[in-house]
This record gives structure tokens, C-alpha cells and sequence, in this order.
């Protein structure tokens, strides 16, 4: 994370200050609702001339802020438009922006309140709390409350179903619960394993333990004695608040306005709020659980809610119950992202200064960096860079001995296991693939940044003010297996499962299928042309291998197609029919394809083609092998969905 020096800032503060003086110049789109910073600090101005040229940058439509100070408000500023097109301007105490997310953090301190009852305990296994058991995922192995809000029940990543298009398809929390919960791929408390079902699933434990619903419970626990009187959990929205809610839109050379949605999995993303609203949720948790007298956690609860439960060994980088723990400024953070259908948001709260940023906007397209910008922004202007005392490191030179045992290639763990999302990994979706290489002076070079040995298989980044630790997970033979960096897990890999290979031997196998597809009409034309008449009879392997080759071109173009179309929504509202029929087209084109060491032996065996046909023909069989395997690697054979 870049951040400009002090003294660099405080002159570009000052010569701005002294054009706008000048100029008087005057801040179109921009609505303040309290500010007390003091006049002759030219903050305000400063952000809101940062503000617009990133609006600009990124082609975000519109935004809010709003900032706390010392457990207080500063200010809360609108920008820009809510909707394009009528030209209504965001009004930061009534327009509403998704959260999405950031709900999360919503969920885990209603998940509180109930072990602050007494009516949930956290390490309790979850079955315990459902009405009987007829649940798809108790199939699996135990796991908790606990489990659920650090993201590590070890439920595959997957997307799918998450979304629909009207509130009559909006499933049920109970019927998700039962019946399309994820597989569960990892052992729980082993791997993080980012999860909206996950939530969606701990939610309807709420509402179980509760009584009432997911949405009843929300409403008069959490969002009414916070005073979050305008922010919305319902779907659909009521009215009033619909008709506040801001309108989201993509850029193709203008402002693009997106279909509104529902989301299935309410209580991992579906809270609807403003900037006024967050800036109280941000003061009760900047004050241990209070605000107004109002007790919503008690101390006690508030610091198991807000402490790590899962991350690097001795270091500030894991996750809490829904919040995330980082580093800002040189200090600790406990903070959420969101992004649903355009809109991306976030929330940073630093206990120590008292400091919380809210940032929401309504373009999500190539526009994440927006609201990181500002944020480090607004940071190093009000808290600046805190300078900690950390030990210069010594790399040893005896460690070159042992260096081998953790080089090699990492695949993040994180990414969809049993589903046909995996094929997104040929996209460069999920493929996060990291080499640890060894540098010859006693350290290893990881993300880029050299590391230092400090104990048995950990290790620190050697850069100035960086505690940054990450640790190998080693065998018996004292050969690490697996990367464990923050949060993130990271499998040690042999050559053969590199996603680059993979794209390489897909690429190739299609290109070769392609040309022997297309050589057929291509050669009729020309003979028609040249007014040959040939006559071959055809053999049933040139037609098996025809055949099958072009049903394996035909779902590799649909998929390039649906990935065109849908992008990153490709299954959000369920299966599309169109990858359904793809993914049929692919399970034919596999089944036609185990025939293929029958034919590689028949072609060899065979006396009437020469040796060039035969190499050809075996290159073309080779391709439809290498091309099912992938397929089947990727799960994009059988009609598992789900």
C-alpha cells in the first residue's frame, strides 16, 4: 500500500489551499452535512478536488463518504449522481447505496448478542441449533458458529444461485440451508474459505435460535437501537427506501445502468444503507459495543467479536468474526469490502486513533481502486504514518541449505474445487499461483519481497516498517506442503497442475481440433472449385474423430461466450440454460472420447495410411485426451451444478 510522505502531502495541501483561495473556486456535487475540522485546515476542500479527479479516473457516477475522528464525526459528503440519466445528485443523509458485504459484519454482531443471551455458544456443533436433520451439508464433518463467521467450515467457493432477478425467486433462508448449501471441500478450521452461503447459513441459525426472522431479528436488535432508521435489510425494499436507493451502472464509453436484483443470500450481503446511518454503526463499534448509552454488545462480547480468530502466526494480518484484521498506517484495522452489481463499498475502523471510513459507490467495473485511493488518502492526511520500532533482519546463509524444502509453486487454496466455476481458472479467475524462489543470501523471495527465516518455517518480509510474517506448513521430512500467508492458504503444487500448462495444452488442443474441423469444408470447396471429384470413402475413425472434435469445438466456443456475456454473473441467478447445454455438449464430446486409446491403436495398426497421416491423426486424437482431461479437471463434464 503506497502512501505519500508527510512533508510532500502537507506542500500539496498548502499550494492547494492557496489556488482555491485565489480562485475561489467552488465544489459542484458536493454536500456537507457536519464538518468539524477547523476552517483554517483545508481538508475538505483538499479531499473533495481528490474526490472528483478519481471520480473521473475510475468513471464512478457516484459516491459517498463519511469519516469519523476520535469516536466522532467529521464530516459525511455526497458526490456525483444517484441517477444518470434524471440528473439527481447523491444526497449523503437520505441516498442509499448497497453495502453488500459489509453485511457481514452485521450478522457476526447479531451472532454475538446471542452468545451474550446465553442461547448460542460458538463452538457448538452447528446441527445442534437446527430444527431436525434434513440438511444436505450434515453429510459432511462438524463444524460451528465459530467456523461460519472466520469463513473456515471448509464449504467450496462458489457463486452460484447467490442472486435473483425478482423477489418471487428469492430462495428461502431454510431452503437454502437444506438443500444448496456447498460441498464442503476442506477440513473445517483448516483453510479460508470465503463463503456468502456460509453466512446465508448462519444467519438462518440466527433466525432459528431467535424466532423470529433472519430480517424481524436485524431490525429490532441491531439496526434500530443503533438508529439506522433509513437503512434497509427487506426485500423488496419498502417504498420510502426504495425510492432512495441509488441506481447502479457499468461504463462502456458512458454510464450503463444495471438491472436492480435480490440476493438469496441475505445475511452475507443484502443490507441497503447511507452514509449517516454507517457513521453510527462505525461509532458503536469504535466504542467497544455502545452509542447514544445504547449497550448493542458488552465490552467483553464486543472484543471477542473484533479480535483474530484466524491468521499469520504473530502478526496483524487474519480475520476476526467478519471483519478483517490489516495494517493502515502502521496501525491495526479491523475492516470489510463489498461489491454487488455495481456497487463497491468499505469500511475501516482503527480502534487506536478512533478513525472509521465509510466509502460507497455506484460503478463496480474496473473501478475497486477508488475507494482504496481514498482511503489511504484520507488516512495519511488525519492520522499520518505511525513509525514502529521493528528489528532490521539478518538473513543466514546456513538457511541456503535447506532452501529447496520450500521453493516450488503455490496455488491459493481459495478458489471453486467441485463446481464448473473452476473452469475460471483458465480465464485467470482463481488461478492465484505464486512462486517462492530462493535468492542465493540466505532468504526467499514470496509476492515478490524477500523474506527472512526468523523461526522453524517462519518467516518475516525484509522490508523497512513491515512485520509481514507468512509460515510453511512442512511434513515429516521437513518439506513445506503448504503456504499459509494472512488469511490465505496456498498448496504447494507439482508441475503438472500449473494453471499456465493447462491454458498452454487447452490452447494447443483446440487450435489442432479447430484446423482439423474446419480443414474438411475448407478441402470440399476446393475441390468443388477445381472441379475434382474425389471420391474417399471415409473410415468410422476419421468420423469419430471428426465428430468429436467438433462437438469439443462447439462447447469450448460457447463457453468463450458465455464468458463474454455474462462475465463474472455467469451463474449468479442459477444455471443459465446455455451452460447447461454446453455443459451436455462437453459430457458427449467426453463419452465419445473414451474410445480414444481404441483408436490410437487401430490408427497404428493400420496399414493404409502412411506415416505422415498417421502422425496427424494422432496429434488430433492426442488433442480430444488432453482436451477431456482438462474438461473433467475443470468439472465441465455431467450435470453437476451445484
Amino acid at each position: 500500500m503506497y502512501h505519500l510522505p508527510n512533508k510532500i502531502l502537507t506542500i500539496r495541501i498548502l499550494i492547494l489551499w492557496l489556488m482555491l483561495c485565489c480562485s475561489n473556486l467552488v465544489i459542484c456535487q458536493s454536500n456537507s452535512i457536519e464538518n468539524s475540522i477547523p476552517q483554517e485546515f483545508p481538508f475538505p476542500l483538499y479531499l473533495d478536488s481528490i474526490v472528483h479527479a478519481e471520480m473521473q479516473k475510475f468513471k464512478v457516477p457516484g459516491a459517498v463518504i463519511t469519516i469519523i475522528t476520535d469516536s466522532s464525526e467529521v464530516f459525511t459528503r455526497g458526490y456525483g449522481y444517484a441517477d444518470v440519466e434524471n440528473q439527481i445528485a447523491v444526497d449523503p443523509k437520505s441516498t442509499l447505496f448497497r453495502i453488500a458485504s459489509i453485511t457481514k459484519t452485521f450478522t457476526a454482531t447479531a451472532a454475538m448478542q446471542l452468545v451474550e443471551q446465553g442461547t448460542l455458544d460458538l463452538h457448538t456443533d452447528i446441527g445442534n441449533y437446527l430444527p431436525d436433520k434434513d440438511f444436505d451439508f450434515l453429510k459432511g464433518e462438524p463444524f460451528t458458529m465459530h467456523h461460519l463467521l472466520t469463513h473456515t467450515a471448509g464449504f467450496d467457493l462458489t457463486d452460484t444461485g447467490d442472486a435473483a432477478l425478482t423477489p418471487e425467486e428469492v430462495v428461502p433462508l431454510e431452503q437454502l440451508a437444506r438443500r444448496q448449501m456447498p460441498d464442503q471441500v476442506h477440513k473445517p478450521g483448516t483453510v479460508f474459505s470465503y463463503s456468502n452461503f456460509g453466512y446465508a447459513l448462519a444467519g438462518y441459525v440466527i433466525q432459528t435460535i431467535s424466532g423470529m426472522s433472519y430480517e424481524d431479528y436485524m431490525i429490532r436488535n441491531v439496526l434500530n437501537p443503533i438508529g439506522m432508521n433509513q437503512t434497509g435489510i427487506r426485500q423488496p425494499l419498502p417504498k420510502a427506501l426504495k425510492l432512495n436507493l441509488a441506481n447502479s451502472y457499468t461504463w462502456e464509453d458512458g454510464q450503463v445502468a444495471l438491472e436492480r436484483d435480490y440476493t438469496n443470500t441475505l445475511p452475507g450481503g443484502g443490507i441497503i444503507s447511507n452514509a449517516v446511518d454507517m457513521s453510527r454503526y462505525m461509532k458503536m463499534h469504535l466504542q467497544g459495543g455502545i452509542i447514544d448509552s445504547t449497550v448493542i454488545l458488552n465490552a467483553e462480547n464486543h472484543r471477542i467479536l473484533t479480535s483474530q480468530k484466524y491468521g499469520s502466526k504473530n502478526t496483524k494480518y487474519g480475520i476476526c468474526y467478519a471483519f478483517n484484521e490489516n495494517m493502515w498506517n502502521g496501525r491495526r484495522s479491523i475492516d470489510h469490502s463489498g461489491g454487488q452489481l455495481g456497487f463497491l463499498s468499505l469500511m475501516v475502523l482503527i480502534p487506536k486513533t478512533g478513525t472509521g471510513i465509510f466509502i460507497a459507490h455506484n460503478n463496480r467495473q474496473d473501478a475497486s481502486g477508488f475507494r482504496y485511493n481514498l482511503t489511504a488518502t484520507i488516512l495519511d492526511t488525519l492520522i499520518g504514518q505511525e513509525e514502529r520500532e521493528i528489528q532490521p533482519l539478518t538473513p543466514s546463509k546456513a538457511f541456503d541449505n535447506i532452501a529447496d524444502n520450500y521453493t516450488g509453486r503455490y496455488l491459493q487454496m481459495n478458489y471453486p474445487h467441485n463446481t464448473f466455476e473452476k473452469v475460471s481458472q483458465l480465464f485467470g479467475f482463481f488461478a492465484n499461483e505464486h512462486q517462492v524462489s530462493h535468492d542465493s543470501i540466505g532468504s526467499l523471495t514470496i509476492f515478490g519481497s524477500p523474506f527472512v527465516q526468523i523461526e522453524d518455517h517462519l518467516f518475516q518480509m525484509d522490508r523497512p516498517q513491515s512485520d509481514y510474517k507468512v509460515e510453511f506448513l512442512v511434513d515429516d521430512n521437513g518439506l513445506a506442503y503448504q503456504l499459509f500467508a494472512g488469511t490465505n492458504s496456498y498448496q504447494r503444487i507439482p508441475w503438472y497442475q500449473h494453471n499456465r500448462l493447462k491454458q498452454i495444452g487447452m490452447i494447443f488442443s483446440i487450435l489442432v481440433m479447430l484446423i482439423f474441423v474446419l480443414s474438411r469444408p475448407a478441402i470440399s470447396i476446393i475441390r468443388k472449385i477445381r472441379n475434382r471429384k474425389i471420391q474417399r470413402k471415409r473410415s468410422w475413425l476419421y468420423h469419430w474423430q471428426y465428430w468429436t472434435a467438433t462437438l469439443f469445438m462447439l462447447g469450448a466456443l460457447s463457453l468463450v461466450a458465455l464468458f463474454l456475456i455474462y462475465q463474472d454473473q455467469i451463474s449468479d441467478y442459477g444455471v443459465p440454460f446455455s451452460l447447461k447445454t454446453t455443459l451436455g455438449i462437453n459430457t458427449i464430446g467426453a463419452l465419445s472420447a473414451v474410445i480414444s486409446p481404441m483408436a490410437l491403436w487401430s490408427i497404428w495398426k493400420s496399414n493404409d495410411h502412411s506415416k505422415g497421416r498417421k502422425f496427424l491423426n494422432t496429434l488430433v486424437i492426442i488433442s480430444i485426451i488432453i482436451t477431456t482431461i482438462i474438461l473433467v479437471d475443470m468439472r465441465m463434464i455431467g450435470f453437476q451444478y451445484y
